[in-house]
């Protein structure tokens, strides 16, 4: 059985890369969701700080997933020795650089910050070239990718943009009224809202570019 009130998951064309939102506690009693769902190669988990706790994290990596999650400080102090996004930083509070995630040791790799270059104290004992943490450290703090990365911040816009497209459904494609009793009519109201939507798209799209053909020959 699985828990969830709304699943949103999206692809790109060349990859079967999955986002998965879990929010809430629903029951779905179809084999076929239950089928479709345990197939889905799931990658990362993308949510908003209202979800920073520590249970969904571990929840996320027993499925095997990488959380992509907004932190939320929770009144908590800063540590000493590390940035507001958790990476080690040098003895003169310079921030390492993010460098990969060794998924075989579930490990995160920061190298020295670009400062330390021409900084006097680069060869001291305390200034370490490469430093290594793992990510079940801390489940929160330490995420693959590092927070604060390019790669992270990338993967967390995709949310916004999943999250405008349920807003635009649910304010005129009337998604936040749905009003049957039964799930299987509820369901058969999604799918159909969501055809009507991928149908408008793809007419707008060829549309456009159809007009943007017209005016490249005229210019011709």
């Amino acid at each position: 059985m699985i828990r969830a009130t709304r699943i949103k998951i999206f692809t790109n064309r060349k990859e079967t890369d999955f986002i998965l939102f879990l929010i809430g506690t629903v029951h779905f009693k179809y084999k076929s969701w239950i089928i479709r769902i345990s197939e889905l190669k799931i990658s990362y988990s993308t949510l908003d700080a209202g979800y920073d706790y520590l249970a969904i994290y571990q929840q996320i990596y027993r499925i095997g997933a990488q959380s992509v999650i907004a932190y939320n400080k929770k009144n908590e102090s800063e540590l000493e020795g590390f940035d507001k996004h958790f990476a080690p930083t040098c003895v003169r509070e310079h921030s390492y650089r993010y460098d990969s995630y060794d998924a075989t040791y579930e490990t995160l790799k920061y190298t020295r910050p670009k400062e330390c270059k021409d900084c006097p104290l680069a060869e001291d004992t305390l200034c370490q070239k490469v430093y290594k943490v793992k990510i079940t450290t801390d489940l929160r703090r330490y995420t693959a990718p590092a927070r604060g990365s390019k790669a992270w911040k990338t993967i967390y816009k995709q949310r916004s943009a999943v999250e405008r497209v349920i807003a635009y459904l649910k304010e005129f494609f009337q998604l936040n009224n749905v009003r049957y009793r039964t799930g299987k009519r509820a369901k058969v109201h999604v799918d159909l809202t969501h055809l009507v939507y991928n149908a408008a798209k793809l007419a707008c799209d060829r549309i456009a570019k159809s007009i943007a053909n017209k005016e490249n020959i005229q210019v011709a």
